[in-house]
């Protein structure tokens, strides 16, 4: 394979792959920053420091928490967003409270 369509072959074979890979990084961060929220939201809901966890779990992650209020409830609304290969990924979380 020393012609110039074996070259052409390989370089759209090495593009195809990285494509692939950064793809499935980016789907991994996502489902990671996704778990990252509900994590931070439940551990805020229960009183607990949730900016400490995130950290702790994910020191590039962008966190930001916020009590709401969803129908008269008491509610804890996070927004993570993380670096990944192809972009940042966002996640959001609320969670109920505890009384």
């Amino acid at each position: 394979m020393n012609t110039v369509e074996g070259a052409i072959v390989m370089s759209a074979l090495t593009v195809v792959v990285g494509g692939l890979l950064a793809g499935f990084g980016t789907m991994a961060t996502a489902s990671a920053t996704q778990s990252l929220a509900r994590d931070v939201a439940r551990a805020e809901a229960m009183g607990a420091d949730g900016q400490a966890l995130a950290h702790a779990k994910d020191p590039d992650a962008v966190v930001d928490i916020s009590p709401t209020v969803h129908a008269g409830v008491n509610s804890v609304t996070v927004r993570v967003t993380a670096p990944a290969p192809l972009f940042d990924v966002h996640a959001e979380a609320v969670v109920v409270a505890e009384p």
